[in-house]
């Protein structure tokens, strides 16, 4: 739309591994760019090309469109806690070593790769920042893991059965979409300056566990809701979320204003307030 005072804006919409749709997003130069286009964990585990094609190899082009322009545009990257993996220390800040156990995770740390080299080569001005789980999908249910652990608000609250396929105690690194977006404007805004060596950041996360979840859902149902959840243990999905880590923070991150939810309840509070918008 456009009028007095008002930028003019042109949504498009298409595909990330469509070499067309991408040269037709550059027909006109681009200042800004929000990269949050994914094949999530499991999708990426079932299909390996299409995981490599989405993650990888459209990323790559992406960057070359960027690199062809005579000014070189910011590039805000979602990377994962998925990027971490096998045997972590207690806290997973910034600086430990990425050895990522799934094909995602590890697109998502070669991707963190590319964006610091095309950055320390003046093409972009790459900032990256690490998702923990973000809660809360608002749905429909899909079949990602951070859908499946969302599902255990969404589904109660809207007076649904939830389904765990965790362990109760398991302990997981979560966000809650406000703060996961406060995040992003925020990281967008700080200049290149207020990096070192590499352009990623962990969001500092909050830390729960399925148990407390459900606990705290309990606590913000409305009298004579039904809402329940269902315990129904997979190993799969135990074993990939074992493998990332509990509590997640960022020195860096802290210092620039990022910050973690308080609460699960103020996390739940957050979702419940987009619902009722």
């Amino acid at each position: 739309m456009e009028g007095k005072g008002v930028a003019k804006y042109t949504f498009m919409e298409g595909d990330i591994s469509d070499p067309d749709f991408m040269q037709e997003l550059f027909k006109s130069r681009v200042d800004g760019i929000f990269h949050l286009a994914a094949s999530l964990t499991l999708d990426a585990e079932l299909d390996f090309n299409r995981g490599m094609n989405t993650n990888v190899h459209a990323l790559i082009r992406l960057l070359e469109l960027c690199r062809a322009q005579a000014i070189p545009p910011k590039f805000l990257f979602s990377s994962s806690i998925s990027s971490y993996g096998g045997k972590l220390p207690r806290v997973v800040d910034d600086f430990v070593f990425q050895t990522p156990q799934t094909s995602y995770g590890t697109h998502k740390a070669v991707a963190e790769l590319l964006i610091n080299d095309y950055s320390r080569r003046g093409f972009i001005d790459g900032r990256i920042l690490r998702f923990p789980v973000v809660l809360t999908h608002p749905g429909p249910p899909t079949a990602s893991v951070s859908d499946r652990i969302a599902s255990l608000i969404r589904e109660p609250l809207r007076g649904h059965e939830a389904i765990c396929q965790l362990k109760p105690d398991t302990p997981i690194a979560v966000a809650s979409v406000d703060k996961i977006v406060e995040s992003m404007i925020r990281l967008y805004m700080v200049p290149a300056q207020a990096f070192g060596a590499t352009r990623a950041i962990n969001q500092p996360a909050l830390t729960v566990t399925p148990a407390g979840i459900t606990q705290a859902v309990q606590r913000h149902l409305k009298p004579g809701q039904a809402g329940r959840v269902r315990w129904a243990h997979n190993s799969q999905m135990q074993a990939i979320v074992d493998g990332w880590p509990a509590t997640f923070t960022s020195a860096l991150a802290i210092e620039l204003g990022l910050t973690a939810d308080v609460s699960i309840d103020a996390l739940i509070e957050s979702f419940q307030k987009h619902q009722h918008a």
